[in-house]
């Protein structure tokens, strides 16, 4: 994988905090704790992109008739004959 360096300002408290995380051990590094974060970030946003395309989906097709419903309606169609 293809490593390239980005030169950030933030603030000292969140510096602070991912310097402490390193200290407990949760993370090798503040490199690792930066790239876990935004990993987190990234899932986060395209988890959100998705459920937004599935209620898009959803939204049309809820006038759709229930394929349960023309199920049941098929076999009662099918017992009348």
């Amino acid at each position: 994988m293809n490593r390239r360096q980005v030169n950030l300002k933030l603030e000292d408290r969140l510096i602070k905090e991912v310097e402490q995380l390193v200290k407990q051990g949760k993370f090798n590094s503040k490199t690792e704790a930066f790239t876990k974060a935004l990993q987190l970030l990234i899932k986060s946003y395209r988890v959100e992109e998705f459920k937004n395309r599935i209620d898009e989906i959803r939204e049309g097709t809820e006038k759709l008739p229930s394929v349960t419903e023309a199920v049941i309606k098929s076999h009662e169609e099918e017992n009348q004959c």
